[in-house]
C-alpha cells in the first residue's frame, strides 16, 4: 500500500469524518423508517435521498484512499452500489417499475405527495443520476459490474419516469404557471433518461451474449420514450423512434435466425 505516514495519518483523521457523516445519514434513514408518519410514501422518498447521500459518502472514502494510499478501496464502492439499489427499490415501491404505465395515471398518487414539490422532484432525479454516473466512474471500465449499472440505470430512468406528473404538465403548460420551468427540466432528463437506458441495453446485448431480454429490454424503453413523445404530439420525434424501433426488430429477427442456423448445424456436427 503506498503513502507516507503523513499521509496515513490523514486518512486516518479524513475517514474518520467521512464514517460520522455516515453515522449522521443512517440515524436519519432509521428515524423514518421507524416514526409513524402520515405518509409513508413520502418517507420512503426522503429514505431514498438519504440513501444517495450515502453513496456520496462511500466515494468520497473511495476518492480519500487513492489519494492518500494509492488503492481503491473497493468494498466502500460496493456499499455505495447495494445503497443506490435500495434508493431505486423504495422508489419502485411508492411509483411501481412498471414502464408502461399510463401516462398521467400517476396523478392521484403524486397529489397525495403535494409537499414533494416539482423543484423537489427534479432535485432528487438530477441528484440520483450523477450519483449512478459518479459511482460507475469509480468502478471503472474494466470492473466486473460494468455491465450491471445498465440495469440500475434502467430500472432508475423508470422511476423517474413515474414520479413525473404528467397530467399536471399539461395543465400548466404556461411559462407563466408556478414550477413550469422545473417540469420542462424534468421531462427533458426523463426523455435523456429513457434513450440512455435503451441504448445501454442495446449495447449489452451486442457487447456481451445477445441475450434476448436486453434487446426486448432496448425496444421496450423506446417505447416508452414514444408514449411521452405521442403525448405531446411531438410528430417527427414519434417517426424517428419507429424507424429505429423497426431497425432493431430487423436487426434481432436476423440474429435469432442465425443463431438457430448455428444450432441446427451444430447438431448435424455431433450426429455425423
Amino acid at each position: 500500500m503506498a503513502g507516507t505516514k503523513e499521509d496515513k495519518n490523514k486518512f486516518s483523521e479524513e475517514i474518520a469524518y467521512l464514517k460520522r457523516k455516515l453515522d449522521e445519514i443512517n440515524q436519519k434513514i432509521s428515524h423514518l423508517e421507524t416514526k409513524k408518519g402520515e405518509n409513508e410514501k413520502l418517507d420512503k422518498i426522503l429514505i431514498s435521498s438519504h440513501l444517495v447521500d450515502l453513496v456520496t459518502v462511500y466515494n468520497a472514502m473511495t476518492d480519500l484512499s487513492m489519494n492518500l494510499l494509492g488503492y481503491k478501496n473497493e468494498s466502500y464502492l460496493d456499499k455505495g452500489r447495494k445503497s443506490l439499489y435500495k434508493a431505486i427499490i423504495n422508489l419502485e415501491e411508492v411509483v411501481t417499475n412498471y414502464i408502461d404505465v399510463p401516462l398521467g395515471g400517476n396523478h392521484e398518487l403524486l397529489k397525495s405527495l403535494d409537499t414533494f414539490k416539482d423543484k423537489d422532484r427534479l432535485r432528487l432525479v438530477r441528484k440520483i443520476g450523477y450519483t449512478v454516473s459518479l459511482l460507475e466512474d469509480r468502478y471503472g471500465d474494466k470492473s466486473k459490474w460494468k455491465w450491471s449499472f445498465v440495469e440500475l440505470e434502467g430500472r432508475f430512468a423508470v422511476v423517474a419516469k413515474n414520479l413525473f406528473d404528467f397530467r399536471t404538465y399539461q395543465e400548466k403548460n404556461d411559462p407563466r404557471e408556478e414550477g413550469f420551468h422545473d417540469r420542462y427540466d424534468y421531462l427533458y432528463l426523463i426523455k435523456d433518461f429513457l434513450i440512455n437506458a435503451s441504448n445501454r441495453y442495446r449495447e449489452r446485448y451486442e457487447l456481451t451474449n445477445q441475450t434476448a431480454d436486453d434487446m426486448n429490454k432496448a425496444i421496450e424503453y423506446l417505447r416508452g420514450l414514444k408514449r411521452i413523445h405521442i403525448l405531446f404530439n411531438e410528430s417527427e420525434e414519434v417517426q424517428n423512434i419507429d424507424k429505429r424501433i423497426e431497425l432493431w426488430s430487423q436487426k434481432f429477427e436476423t440474429d435469432l435466425k442465425a443463431k438457430e442456423a448455428q444450432m441446427k448445424e451444430s447438431y448435424r456436427g455431433k450426429k455425423k
